[in-house]
């Protein structure tokens, strides 16, 4: 999924609390998305659960700093958005869903 040595060990937690403040909405869309027990429990279709799925973006592009000022809560169609012709710190598959949520 991520290169996770770009990421804390406690990453999960960290996105996690970004996504709760957000109150599972797209930051920028304002899209309602859903947790993943939701999504896993509820949703067969999986182009609607990846819809639907909330990500965690470093604003700045590097997942080392994780100041909450630097993260947004955002769908992941935003989330691919905004990593439209940026390069650097993305890995081939880097931003894929895990739909085995």
């Amino acid at each position: 999924m991520r290169n996770r040595d770009r990421y804390p060990d406690n990453w999960e937690e960290i996105a996690l609390q970004v996504k709760e403040k957000a109150e599972w909405t797209c930051q920028r869309c304002g899209l309602e998305c859903f947790p993943p027990n939701y999504l896993k429990n509820t949703i067969k279709d999986k182009s609607l659960k990846a819809k639907l799925t909330l990500t965690v973006h470093h604003s700045d592009y590097d997942p080392s700093n994780n100041h909450p000022s630097n993260l947004i809560a955002l769908c992941s169609a935003c989330h691919l958005y905004m990593h439209r012709g940026k390069r650097g710190n993305i890995s081939p598959g880097q931003l894929k869903l895990d739909l085995g949520v």
